[in-house]
């Protein structure tokens, strides 16, 4: 199994699925984007417990831990400024998935996975994937792409990965998040914001963690600790 892929996982119940379905054909390597200031307690360890039962469905060797509440921070007041909150979540999917071929990159991986379904969150339209996957030079995996929620579950659940309780807490997310954009508005939008220079710098504090023999919690737990204490 010589390829790889960078998998996006939060600790909701879609992403593991997605990954485990990869795992199947090639090696997998699980990005997390550590959210902290942006997300409660409870989202981080329900995202600890999605990469320990993900680990017993498919064997991974190392996760990334990339810090995006620099990244959301940015995008959140720069957009305030300019009275266009509701590009915030098509900016910051734009922006993870730039930063995941930047990781790919590092670790000689040759794709991303995502877990995400057409239609289930606003950045997930027809249209915002078209906007959001715009400018990323490696091929992107949606293998739920055209499941909806209950058969994803009953694969999580086939799977041994769902988790009745699932993450889902992101205080940057706007009251009305935009479900279509056009890609050269929110192209533009990148640039002015300089969203790559920042990702670019942001990628370099990204944690790549050998998991061997190492505790989930620990990991994830000295990584929080070490981000705070920068703050």
């Amino acid at each position: 199994m010589g390829e790889k892929t960078v998998c996006l996982i939060s600790g909701g119940i879609d992403s593991p699925v997605a990954a485990a379905i990869m795992g199947k054909k090639m090696e997998i390597v699980p990005l997390h984007f550590v959210l902290h200031p942006y997300y409660c307690e409870e989202t981080f360890s329900l995202s600890i417990r999605a990469l320990k039962r993900l680990e017993r469905v498919v064997p991974f060797d190392e996760i990334v831990l990339f810090p995006w509440g620099d990244v959301l921070q940015k995008i959140f007041n720069d957009l305030k400024k300019r009275d266009k909150r509701e590009y915030s979540c098509v900016l910051c999917r734009r922006s993870m998935f730039l930063a995941g071929s930047m990781i790919s990159q590092k670790i000689g991986a040759d794709s991303l996975t995502t877990g995400e379904a057409l239609g289930q969150k606003a950045s997930q339209t027809l249209q915002n994937l078209k906007t959001t996957s715009n400018g990323v030079d490696i091929p992107i995996h949606r293998p739920l792409m055209g499941m909806d929620k209950q058969e994803i579950i009953k694969r999580s659940k086939d799977l041994g990965l769902y988790m009745p309780t699932h993450a889902g807490c992101c205080n940057a997310t706007p009251d009305k998040p935009r479900t279509r954009t056009d890609i050269e508005r929110v192209e533009k939008l990148f640039r002015d914001l300089e969203l790559k220079e920042f990702i670019e710098k942001q990628t370099d504090l990204a944690d790549i963690v050998k998991t061997k023999d190492k505790d989930f919690y620990d990991i994830f737990y000295n990584y929080l600790k070490k981000i705070v204490s920068e703050d």
